[in-house]
Formats: structure tokens, C-alpha cells, sequence
């Protein structure tokens, strides 16, 4: 008799939790869907604000600033894509605490000292492990210049520092935080005109 009091009483918390942690569960991948949603509606506004895109090679300007346009108050620089995996997501114009979509951390794409982040999240680049070198990736500013890149160069690394990801022979570095392993996927391209 005492024992089955006990399995009650266990029973009901553990109930609990398992319950928590289901609807934990579909909150997150309502989250995820969410975010893959508003990335497709990001890229479809700013397509549909800048200008018909043109072919371009970088080259530094007197000025280098991006021009950035702000959606729902925030700023973006432009579209990212990796032909390869139907992948086309907008781009945040600074490094913040936003991981939904992709964000330039530093640089500019007309000086080739461009530098973006993002996450391995669903919709993102989930996919970050298929990428290999030759592969394809196309940025479009706002101002509708796009300038086409191929992968030259990959390697993981623990940290995604400055050190790491300023190279000489890159003209675009995409690094790519796993989010489940904690280490980043560091791609360096090279212009292809």
C-alpha cells in the first residue's frame, strides 16, 4: 500500500514534466517555422526593393558603407544564396543578438573584407555540412549589384575571432555557428569575375 502512495506521488511530477517538455518542444518548432517564414518574407520585400539585379565585381569605392534598408526596425544590406541548396536569406546590416537570419559582422562587400555570420538552425544553414569547396554563393546588396562567389576554402574552428576570419585570400567569409556543437564552420570565397 505504501509503495503504490509512493509510485503515485512520483508519477505525477514525472507526468508534469514529460508535459513540459512536450510543449517546450512544439514551442521550439514553432519558433523555428516562424523564423524560416519571415526570412521568405524578408527576401521577397527586398527583392522587391532594390533594383533589377546586375552582375558586379567588387571594387573598393571612395565610399564603402553598404546601403542597408529597414523592415520591421530592422536594417538589411541584402540577400545571401547557395544556388547549390535553394538557400536565399536576407541579411541584417550589423552583428547582433538576433540569430534568425544572417548578419554582417564586419567588413564591406566592396572592399572584399566582408564578413558574415549565421547559425545552423532550420531554414538557416542547416545544411552547413554539405557544403564543399567549388560550391557556389551569390550576395546581392540593395543596390541590386550582384557579385558571385566560390567556395575556396572551409575549416571548424571553436572560435569565430577576427584573427580567424581575416584572410587575404578571401574575398568573402561566411562563418557558420552550430548551434548543437558549439563550434563554427568558417567558408572563405573567392570573387569569381
Amino acid at each position: 500500500m505504501k509503495s503504490r502512495m509512493i509510485q503515485r506521488i512520483c508519477l505525477a511530477p514525472g507526468a508534469c514534466l514529460l508535459i513540459c517538455a512536450m510543449i517546450a518542444l512544439v514551442c521550439w518548432i514553432s519558433n523555428i517555422n516562424s523564423s524560416e517564414k519571415h526570412a521568405e518574407d524578408y527576401v521577397k520585400t527586398l527583392q522587391s526593393l532594390m533594383p533589377s539585379p546586375q552582375n558586379s565585381v567588387p571594387e573598393e569605392r571612395r565610399d564603402n558603407t553598404m546601403s542597408a534598408v529597414s523592415i520591421d526596425g530592422k536594417d538589411f544590406i541584402g540577400i545571401i544564396e547557395i544556388p547549390r541548396f535553394n538557400s536565399a536569406l536576407p541579411v541584417g546590416g550589423d552583428w547582433g543578438s538576433s540569430s534568425k537570419h544572417p548578419c554582417r559582422f564586419s567588413g564591406s562587400i566592396y572592399d572584399r573584407t566582408i564578413q558574415i555570420g549565421a547559425t545552423t538552425q532550420k531554414g538557416q544553414y542547416d545544411f552547413y555540412r554539405d557544403l564543399s569547396i567549388g560550391d557556389t554563393l551569390i550576395f546581392t546588396d540593395m543596390e541590386g549589384n550582384r557579385f558571385t562567389y566560390e567556395i575556396n576554402a572551409m575549416r571548424y574552428e571553436k572560435h569565430a575571432d577576427t584573427s580567424l576570419l581575416a584572410t587575404a585570400d578571401a574575398d568573402f567569409v561566411l562563418f557558420i555557428k552550430n548551434i548543437y556543437a558549439f563550434d563554427y564552420l568558417i567558408v572563405y570565397c573567392s570573387s569569381v569575375n
